[in-house]
């Protein structure tokens, strides 16, 4: 299995910024890097003193420690874990039953595309090097299902070998809980990435933060983000073979992997949570899907790279 990355186009952390801008040396502030959900982190303020700046940077942190142990699946004391191994989570908090209603949400407008019951699939894949046999897709599709999924604000209950991943929306979701608590302590120029990056502000001599989204040295492309999120995937970000060519992105429709109909699909929204579930779901989606996809939802805006490596705009 391949873990290169989580997702094969990111937003490249060490690129955020155009060395031309300056920031770094002309504005106070802090910095954090480190890894979230398995995914890379990086905090940057700007625009206040340093010892302020450090403090919310402490405070972020907490933040992030307080929700990966709600949604990792690489901490043995978290709630999800815990979930996938009983099949049931009783008394879930606040910020589960808030996040797997906002997964129910994109669930449906994907036409069931996004479904994070997938994980019996990708268990066998990743036991597997990739290349299950059809007999084991077929057990472990027994076993997926939105709608065998139990809640309530009482109980989280999986079906008979079930499980979920959170993967392709907590990033974003936790992304957005720290900037939102981070604006509550006086935040406002920010730069926020906790597996998807949200822009508070703007740098000083800018209208807004470049973010770079990479397409592996191809098609690359710079936006301005102010105020505002962007999460991003491509079928191949994450591989399960040696090969890099099976996706670790799973069709819960048919157990297999999704196909690399695009280089990497953007979407921007004020809300990372949103805009990392729908990206996920926008690696199955033919053009004319996206635009449906896109009609669903109030200012969401794609930006896409075919397979061919022509852009598509939204």
């Amino acid at each position: 299995m391949s873990l290169s990355r989580r997702r094969f186009i990111t937003i490249a952390a060490g690129s955020l910024l155009a060395a031309k801008t300056g920031w770094a040396a002309t504005e106070d502030g802090a910095r954090w890097r480190g890894v979230a959900l398995g995914a890379e982190a990086d905090l940057r303020i700007v625009g206040m003193p340093r010892a302020h700046a450090q403090e919310l940077i402490i405070i972020a942190r907490a933040e992030i420690e307080r929700l990966e142990k709600q949604f990792s699946l690489y901490r043995q004391d978290s709630a999800l874990v815990s979930l996938n191994e009983n099949g049931l989570l009783r008394d879930p908090s606040p910020e589960m039953l808030e996040l797997l209603s906002l997964a129910g949400s994109v669930h449906a407008a994907s036409n069931g595309v996004f479904d994070p019951t997938v994980q019996p699939l990708w268990k066998i894949y990743a036991e597997n090097r990739g290349e299950p046999s059809g007999e084991l897709i077929e057990s472990a599709l027994g076993k997926t299902g939105w709608r065998k999924l139990e809640v309530s604000p009482s109980l989280v209950r999986l079906p008979d070998g079930g499980g979920l991943t959170l993967n392709g929306i907590a990033q974003g979701f936790i992304t957005d809980k720290v900037v939102a608590l981070l604006k509550s302590h006086g935040l406002q120029r920010a730069l926020v990435n906790v597996g998807e990056i949200s822009a508070v502000g703007r740098p000083s001599g800018l209208d807004a933060w470049p973010v770079q989204l990479d397409a592996r040295g191809s098609a690359r492309r710079t936006i301005g983000l102010r105020d505002s999120a962007v999460a991003t995937s491509g079928a191949l970000g994450t591989t399960l073979d040696g090969g890099g060519a099976i996706s670790h992105i799973l069709d819960p429709r048919n157990g297999q992997p999704a196909p690399s109909l695009w280089r990497r699909v953007s979407i921007q929204h004020r809300s990372a949570a949103l805009a990392d579930g729908l990206s996920t779901a926008g690696v199955f989606m033919s053009a004319d899907e996206l635009v449906a996809l896109q009609g669903q939802f109030d200012d969401v805006s794609v930006d896409a790279i075919s397979r061919e490596g022509s852009s598509f705009l939204l």
